[in-house]
C-alpha cells in the first residue's frame, strides 16, 4: 500500500518577518509532533498500521526539516 501525501505547507512569509517567525514555529512545534509520535511508536511501531504511520511520519519529518532548512537559508 502506498501513500501520496499532498500537503500545502509552502512557505509565503515573502520575506516578512513575522511571517518567518511564525513559519519557523509552526514547523518546529509540527517536527516536534513528529518526533514525539515516533518515540511514542517505538520509530517504526508494533503492527503493520503503525509501520505505515511511522513510514509516512518519516517522510514529513524529513520534508518538514527541509522546509525549515531552507528558512533558514
Amino acid at each position: 500500500m502506498q501513500m501520496n501525501f499532498a500537503l500545502g505547507t509552502q512557505h509565503r512569509g515573502l520575506g516578512h518577518v513575522v511571517a518567518d517567525y511564525r513559519a519557523v514555529d509552526y514547523l518546529r512545534q509540527e517536527i516536534a509532533f513528529l518526533e514525539a509520535r515516533l518515540h511514542e511508536m517505538g520509530e517504526k511501531g508494533d503492527c503493520a498500521y503503525e509501520h505505515a504511520l511511522s513510514r509516512a511520519y518519516e517522510t514529513l519529518l524529513h520534508e518538514r526539516r527541509s522546509q525549515l532548512a531552507q528558512l533558514h537559508a
